[in-house]
């Protein structure tokens, strides 16, 4: 096993009745932050995914300190100060905006925008269901990072990835990363350690 798998995190949704599912904004639908390096004035919008639905139910879901939108941190300027500077060659933060369901605007908001995937991976020991022979989109059931790639890098250059040939998009994240995150004491992601991961254990209740 890999000495990084224990230092690094998986990040998901923490599920329940209040949980705030973020998808992008009309403002924004037209940029592909999962894929593009993000630049310009404008940030990121967001707004609840199921908006409509929660209206006519009369629901309110709260906006917190953090949320996700599919598998991206959508979260405030106070954490994206603890958590300082991240950024790479494959992955920045990027101001972003969330718009309530009545129409108000919640700034000061960062969003990973990972553009790139990092070649972390040491697929031989990954556990993977249906080897793809073209090595991209693997569907991998248990992941284990190389510990030859990752000290190959700084660790300042590696804080905060999507790893490369996995066909899930998970993020990953430092456990320093993890730590700024705990210290304003966010409930609505849940961090699941890499050594400890394995494919849906994330949608079974803690």
């Amino acid at each position: 096993m890999s000495q990084y798998n224990s230092q690094y995190y998986i990040v998901f949704k923490s599920y329940d009745e209040n949980t705030l599912y973020l998808t992008t904004h009309d403002r924004s639908d037209h940029r592909d932050y999962e894929y593009t390096k993000l630049t310009g004035g404008e940030p990121m919008f967001f707004v609840n995914g199921y908006r409509d639905e929660d209206r006519a139910r009369g629901v309110s879901r709260p906006v917190k300190q953090a949320h996700m939108s599919i598998a991206y941190p959508v979260f405030t300027d106070e954490i994206k100060q603890s958590i300082g500077n991240i950024d790479n060659s494959c992955c920045q933060v990027y101001p972003a905006v969330i718009v309530d369901d009545n129409d108000k605007y919640h700034e000061g908001y960062w969003v990973f925008n990972v553009f790139e995937k990092m070649d972390v991976l040491d697929m031989d020991k990954c556990a993977i269901r249906k080897r793809n022979p073209n090595r991209e989109g693997q569907r991998i059931q248990r992941y284990c990072l190389s510990d030859e790639k990752l000290m190959a890098m700084k660790e300042e250059d590696r804080l905060v990835f999507m790893p490369k040939y996995s066909g899930y998009p998970h993020i990953m994240v430092h456990e320093k990363v993890v730590r700024a995150f705990k210290k304003h004491n966010v409930d609505t992601l849940n961090f699941v350690k890499v050594s400890d991961w394995v494919m849906g254990m994330q949608f079974v209740p803690a």
